[in-house]
């Protein structure tokens, strides 16, 4: 008796559930949102954006500062979270259905037995039949999924006019349907609002479980896979469209394998790439062809929309405005009336840079080893040092390259000759050409690159091994004999050399390497261990010796040398009538040719030759005077022997390492006119 007494209560129960189940999926009522339940979606979405935001970067005057909360482009990236106010109007087919009012058992009781007849149910208790399908549920992407109802007991009801759907707003992380709190026990989800009656809470409890299995993480909605990068590619100094082999080389040596998610087609971007007077006496000069170079990558910056996931590439001279745009620098007088150059806001967090050959290095840029010096008379300003934090940048130096990795103690001659020779054979190979002949950079080369340490959680600096010095260039020139003579004096030289920048990186071990992203302007002398420099050149003088033999072996120099040497065939035919007059044309036209060329060389060359003159004579003893009265401040300080050597020492210091680069500057202004009166093909000024 016990048993069927349960047995029955059992089957109630299921009678409930099952009627209560049916008419809920009839009826397809989504779970409504009320102010409270969209103000606490709201606040949800919001958080979870926020904990994809990076963390907050410091960076020059022109950088955001963010604390936490989403840019406008990195809303739009996500996807759109309704409010309060339209959580209302965000609906789908399925809300669009009216909704089901669950009458009370008292209301079904008092309407008599006629109630109990399927036919004359009220119509908003319709119960659905065992093939009808649930209207589809949102998916994030904002499809809807199809969902076949459970199997329930049927009770037809009257047909019921179709109700038109009212516009609905596009579907983001959920279905949301029109709640009335006064008529709708349970449209805000509130378990303690309470049920009329059992019916009502069958439904209630059926509704909060199927509509949480049915939810949409918040975390999941508006995921996009990353985006390939899009590659801006500029040239160096003097190449202001680069070539095709220029951007493949490029592509293939730095961006791609900096590029994780790949790379779209890269785009060139025109700059002027004036550096008067190497890259021409008609030329623009520094500080005019990098203001404009500014204006122009931040124009292009500005077409990209928000979000674009970029890489702008940057080689010499468009290092220097890619370092400068990062720091915020403002170009004196402002190269447009529209304001200074900048990054645009939408491509603050989406934007990367990879560099080489970078005159603003921190430490070895030939900009930042002199600070607060400038050469007006050349259109040369010292910039600095790239900013230490700002966007994430790649840089790539190479040993010896007088531009990027200029000597910290320029006391040593040597040393800074062998970088301003650098600065023509080294700091021109970044992207060799299918001409290259020398100090030919390689892919292995950049793939073995050596990573240099760093404070900076946003920068990363490569230090690429040259072989051979630059300095010993010109003997190796010398046929033959040339190069076993350079193999015996280059590990002897090479510690003399490196002394100039007295870093493990130039194969000094006494000490630690500093950080590369931190600012170390010239000085006198390195700290480097007595012992280690005379182990070292005796060590030089062994190899050097084992290297001039090994050159007169089978497989030395002299032997590939001669392999390589080959004769031009030999032609002769007796000149005809015609063949002879046009021959004396053509020595006329080519002498007058020359005598032309010599005298635009001639007048080329001295332009920038008075120039470097003018800055030696005016602006480097104002910078003498300058660090001359910092020793005395230091002396006044309590240092009285460091102030003195500073005051004494830095001038002299500063005067070699400049005066021997400007000098170099000169002798390559003299080559270049003498190269146009060799080749009348070459035109002076361009």
């Amino acid at each position: 008796m016990h048993a069927l007494n349960f047995v029955g209560r059992v089957g109630g129960l299921a009678v409930a559930l099952g009627v209560g189940a049916a008419a809920f999926n009839y009826s397809a009522v989504a779970w409504a949102d009320g102010p409270s339940r969209a103000s606490e979606s709201s606040s949800a979405a919001a958080e979870t954006q926020a904990s994809r935001t990076p963390p907050t970067r410091i960076a020059g005057p022109n950088r955001r500062t963010r604390a936490g909360a989403p840019s406008a482009s990195a809303a739009s990236r996500v996807g759109s979270v309704s409010g309060p106010s339209d959580a209302k109007s965000r609906r789908t087919d399925a809300s669009a259905q009216p909704r089901v009012s669950i009458p009370t058992v008292a209301e079904i009781s008092s309407a008599g037995p006629a109630a109990t007849d399927a036919n004359t149910l009220p119509a908003a208790i319709s119960i659905a039949s065992p093939a009808a399908a649930v209207p589809a549920v949102a998916s994030a992407g904002g499809q809807p999924v199809p969902k076949t109802a459970p199997t329930a007991t049927t009770i037809a009801a009257p047909p019921v006019a179709p109700v038109p759907p009212p516009d609905a707003a596009p579907v983001t992380a959920f279905m949301s349907a029109p709640a009335e709190p006064v008529t709708d026990p349970f449209a805000d989800g509130d378990p303690a609002v309470p049920a009329g009656s059992p019916l009502e809470w069958t439904v209630l409890a059926y509704t909060r479980r199927e509509g949480a299995n049915a939810a949409v993480p918040a975390a999941t909605v508006g995921v996009q896979p990353a985006a390939a990068t899009q590659p801006l590619i500029l040239g160096p100094s003097g190449v202001p469209i680069p070539s095709e082999n220029y951007v493949d080389t490029v592509m293939d040596f730095y961006i791609l394998p900096n590029s994780p998610e790949g790379a779209e087609a890269p785009q060139v971007v025109f700059t002027p790439e004036g550096l008067y007077p190497i890259t021409g006496v008609k030329s623009l000069p520094l500080d005019t062809s990098v203001a404009q170079g500014m204006t122009i990558l931040s124009d292009t910056l500005a077409l990209l929309p928000d979000g674009t996931t970029t890489t702008v590439f940057g080689y010499s001279q468009s290092s220097i405005i890619s370092s400068l745009l990062q720091a915020g620098f403002v170009p004196d007088p402002p190269a447009t009336p529209d304001g200074p150059p900048t990054i645009p806001d939408g491509l603050q967090d989406s934007i990367n840079f990879v560099l080489v050959a970078n005159e603003m290095n921190p430490n070895g840029g030939f900009l930042s080893r002199f600070p607060d010096f400038n050469l007006p008379s050349l259109g040369i300003p010292f910039y600095g040092a790239i900013p230490e934090d700002a966007y994430p940048t790649v840089n790539y130096a190479r040993e010896y390259d007088g531009f990027a990795d200029f000597p910290r103690y320029p006391l040593n001659f040597l040393s800074v000759l062998n970088a301003g020779l650098g600065i023509v054979l080294v700091h021109t190979e970044y992207a060799p050409g299918p001409n290259c002949r020398s100090f030919c950079l390689t892919k292995e080369e950049v793939e073995a690159a050596i990573p240099l340490p760093t404070t900076s959680p946003t920068q990363q600096y490569f230090f690429m091994p040259t072989e051979n010095l630059p300095l010993l260039e010109p003997l190796r020139l010398i046929p033959l004999i040339g190069n076993p003579i350079a193999d015996l004096i280059q590990p002897v030289l090479k510690v003399i050399v490196d002394l100039g920048y007295g870093d493990p990186a130039h194969g000094f071990a006494t000490g630690t390497q500093p950080d590369a992203n931190v600012l170390l302007p010239f000085g006198l002398f390195p700290d480097v261990s007595p012992l280690e420099v005379l182990q070292k050149l005796a060590d030089g003088v062994v190899q050097g010796i084992g290297d001039f033999i090994a050159a007169f072996g089978p497989d030395g120099s002299i032997a590939r040398e001669i392999a390589s040497i080959s004769l031009p065939p030999l032609s002769f035919a007796l000149p005809t009538p015609d063949g002879l007059i046009s021959a004396v044309q053509d020595v006329v036209t080519a002498v007058a040719e020359r005598i032309s060329a010599a005298a635009a060389g001639l007048y080329a060359a001295l332009l920038p030759t008075a120039d470097i003159v003018n800055a030696i004579l005016t602006v480097l003893p104002a910078y003498n005077i300058d660090l001359f009265l910092d020793g005395i401040e230091q002396m006044l300080t309590g240092d009285l022997i460091g102030g003195l050597v500073n005051a004494i020492g830095l001038p002299v210091a500063a005067n070699v390492g400049l005066i021997t680069t400007a000098g170099l500057v000169a002798v390559l202004a003299w080559a270049q006119a003498a190269a146009a009166v060799l080749d009348p093909s070459i035109t002076i000024g361009t």
